[in-house]
């Protein structure tokens, strides 16, 4: 099948936001960030299922934005191939041969064609796909372009762009994402850390998800270590820190949160009880039952409601909330996977008042705990101790 327009950049992103095992992408050049979750979405990102790959040609550095290869390089295996020239993506058993590179430009402004075909698990395009990755080399995870252009060209975008009018659209979210919108952008971060902190394969809490074993991880860098090393991240920009520096900080403080927890040996249980207790409450089939005492106890099991307990009894205050909009709020953000999860919590934020950003990221974490990480401030500190760039809140 032939696609071009507005009929590749539609496929292209539903492939992407269905995706489920597989996503191979070769182009040689990668555009601002911004443009390529447009392209791409963003239901990939939290996805720990799929194998993610992305041959580049980082030669082109002048056509490879920093920012985007960084968050590859959080969530994929990056490599480089001397001399890559053509645009593949394969997405499950989706393939796309194209003459477009990862860019706005690519897919808005110019006139670009694509081969669209399906395959079955054994095909010569991957045996393409992994000859050339087995010929190309690992990115380094600090990789970032040499020089930088005096005047760079918008969304790295390579040839001739003056004159170039917008011929299509690309995928807008459904509604103004503004209150979470970084939320992926952290998840990416968080899921680089999780793999740094699993790295050495010890568990420390079996029985909790990874997610929730990093959570208390980072809780006791806050809360319980003696000299509480990212509580000054509050104010404090984000620690400079290399791949290689972060490992030796990550095991520092993994021997010290060891010891924490042998003489705290139950000090965590209380997680994997939360956990069962708001599936129960708020699984699909039951969600409609949920009558105002049990929803006393949910909003009781959220560490955010429990920090200001007037903001606990403002959002139960049926004159701020009914409990109908608070049940239809939490259906769409739990249970309606046809929208993005920033998009469902921004619109959860927008019907409830005294919920909050940190209470919609937290209900989402307890009840996805192999799914999405607990953000707060404790961990977002921990975070920029560890030397990623994110804000606090």
């Amino acid at each position: 099948m032939i696609l071009y327009g507005t009929d590749l950049i539609k496929k292209i992103r539903n492939e992407f936001d269905n995706a489920t095992k597989r996503i191979w992408i070769a182009v040689p050049f990668i555009g601002e960030w911004s443009a390529v979750k447009k392209i791409m979405g963003t239901k990939w990102i939290c996805n720990s299922n799929l194998n993610m790959r992305l041959i580049t040609d980082i030669r082109n550095e002048d056509f490879i934005n920093p920012e985007t290869i960084k968050q590859f390089l959080h969530k994929a295996d990056v490599r480089t191939l001397t001399g890559l020239h053509a645009k593949i993506y394969i997405v499950d058993n989706s393939v796309f041969i194209t003459s477009a590179n990862l860019t706005g430009i690519a897919f808005s402004k110019r006139y670009e064609i694509c081969e669209y075909f399906t395959i079955k698990d054994k095909h010569d395009i991957l045996n393409v796909f992994n000859e050339w990755w087995n010929k190309s080399k690992k990115v380094d995870s600090e990789w970032r372009p040499a020089t930088q252009r005096i005047t760079k060209q918008p969304d790295n975008d390579a040839g001739n762009i003056k004159g170039l009018i917008k011929l299509w659209d690309l995928p807008e979210s459904s509604i103004n994402v503004r209150v979470f919108k970084d939320y992926q952008d952290n998840i990416s971060s968080y899921n680089h850390l999780l793999r740094i902190y699993n790295s050495d394969k010890v568990r420390l809490l079996p029985t909790l998800t990874r997610y929730h074993e990093l959570d208390a991880f980072l809780n006791y860098l806050f809360h319980k270590d003696e000299n509480k090393p990212s509580l000054k991240y509050l104010e404090e920009k984000f620690r400079n820190l290399s791949d290689n520096q972060r490992i030796l900080e990550v095991k520092k403080y993994k021997v010290k949160f060891k010891k924490w927890i042998e003489s705290n040996p139950t000090s965590e249980n209380y997680r994997s009880n939360i956990v069962l207790f708001v599936q129960e409450k708020l699984g699909k089939k039951r969600i409609d039952k949920l009558d105002n005492e049990s929803l006393k106890e949910v909003v009781g099991a959220l560490h955010t409601m429990n920090s200001d307990h007037r903001n606990k009894y403002r959002f139960l205050n049926p004159k701020n909330n009914n409990l109908e909009t608070i049940k239809d709020s939490f259906k769409v953000l739990l249970h309606d996977d046809s929208i993005p999860i920033e998009e469902r919590m921004e619109l959860c934020n927008n019907k409830l008042r005294w919920f909050g950003k940190s209470s919609i990221r937290e209900l989402v974490s307890w009840y996805y705990p192999d799914k999405y990480p607990i953000m707060n401030r404790n961990s977002n500190c921990g975070l920029k101790f560890f030397g990623y760039d994110i804000e606090t809140y």
